[in-house]
């Protein structure tokens, strides 16, 4: 195959091959999570589909992986050379930390679907920075950029993982305390048993969530559960939800708007990125009252945000390394520099709460929340806004 045909065929499988099947894994996975806490035969039919849907999450990741090399044999060099390329990459990167993490290491596979829409929605970002296959600048011909760069984006792959992982211990967190403060009063006397049959159902353990095994049909009351997973539900303001996931997109999604060509183009980018991550939202929602506890989510963004913190931190190193190579000093606050070490500077303040008595929880989870807008605002604005040594977005 020539060039040219390698790069269309990379292209087929990146969208619309890979993009597809994430989003059909990732339903066919929310779909499984519905029946952890369902009747026996509602059980089985959830691991069965789970099992559909392990299947096709790995044939999207061979796709991904398939469009990786043919798009790098394309041009004659690793996929790391421009925002395309990169984003593409952070995506492969988020989706298979997030699914050996769950499936191997914590044993928490019904959390599958929730990493593999977020995959699908980095990709689906990628699209809008799309790049025909090109030559490198000479200064990015090195090997200290396969080196920083692969370990940046690592990092930021891992921390979109720890990103969904946090974004879905506020949306529990935030309906379970919602649910405690109405009372037996404010649910006619039925959330207090209700809450603790959606605990036993959801996790065998009692810890709140989840668990693919919960008791018998006839030691619950169905009728509670669903009254139950209401009110978890109706914890969570929809209008409030969307408006505020819209504004906090939008911290960060207007360089799409700014860098267009054309004003319509901008504003439909603009909206296209926003209502994406707002429709995102709102099906977390309405699968909150199946989700772990927040014990078990909140673990989760804590361990993976530790992995790519380290990760993040040896790859600024090299990249001041590779800076006085090229350029002759280390350091010199270019946007994007300056841009990675306030990043820096996030997570370790998020991991500083994290060990430090009376900054836990909530608290904690907001200064995430905020580290990764941080890490968003140095990737995206440095390259189509503010123009420095780093500004490689038009490659």
């Amino acid at each position: 195959m020539s060039q040219v045909q390698l790069a269309e065929f990379s292209r087929l499988l990146y969208s619309p091959t890979t993009l597809l099947l994430y989003l059909t894994a990732s339903f066919v996975y929310l779909y499984a999570l519905t029946t952890t806490v369902g009747r026996r035969a509602e059980r089985e039919r959830g691991r069965r589909a789970r099992r559909v849907g392990g299947i096709i999450a790995v044939l999207g990741v061979s796709a991904h992986v398939a469009h990786e090399i043919l798009r790098g044999l394309a041009q004659d060099r690793l996929p790391l050379g421009n925002m395309f390329e990169v984003t593409s990459l952070m995506a492969l990167v988020g989706v298979l930390t997030g699914l050996i993490y769950l499936q191997f290491v914590r044993r928490r596979p019904e959390l599958n679907g929730f990493v593999l829409l977020g995959g699908g929605l980095v990709l689906a970002l990628a699209l809008l920075m799309y790049a025909e296959p090109g030559p490198l600048m000479p200064i990015l011909d090195t090997w200290w950029r396969t080196f920083h760069v692969t370990l940046l984006v690592v990092a930021m792959g891992i921390f979109a993982a720890a990103f969904v992982f946090n974004g879905l211990y506020l949306l529990r967190d935030t309906a379970e305390r919602s649910v405690a403060a109405s009372g037996p009063a404010g649910r006619g006397g039925s959330t207090v048993g209700a809450a603790h049959i959606g605990d036993l159902r959801s996790d065998p353990t009692g810890g709140g969530g989840g668990g693919p095994d919960g008791p018998d049909d006839d030691e619950v009351d169905l009728e509670q559960l669903r009254a139950y997973h209401a009110a978890l539900r109706a914890g969570i303001p929809t209008r409030k939800l969307a408006l505020g996931t819209f504004v906090a997109t939008g911290i960060v999604s207007w360089v799409f708007w700014y860098g267009a060509d054309t004003h319509l183009e901008g504003v439909t980018q603009f909206l296209t990125v926003n209502l994406a991550m707002v429709a995102a939202a709102l099906i977390a929602r309405w699968f909150v009252p199946f989700l772990p506890s927040t014990a078990t989510l909140d673990g989760l963004a804590h361990r993976t945000t530790t992995f790519g913190f380290v990760l993040w931190t040896v790859g600024v190193i090299a990249g001041a390394m590779w800076a006085e190579v090229s350029w002759g000093r280390f350091w010199g606050w270019d946007p994007k520099e300056t841009g990675s070490f306030l990043t820096w500077i996030a997570y370790a303040g998020y991991l500083h709460a994290r060990a430090t008595r009376g900054v836990k929880g909530r608290n904690a989870a907001w200064i995430n929340v905020g580290a990764f807008i941080v890490l968003m605002a140095t990737y995206l604005i440095a390259n189509f806004v503010v123009v420095g040594l780093h500004s490689y977005a038009d490659l």
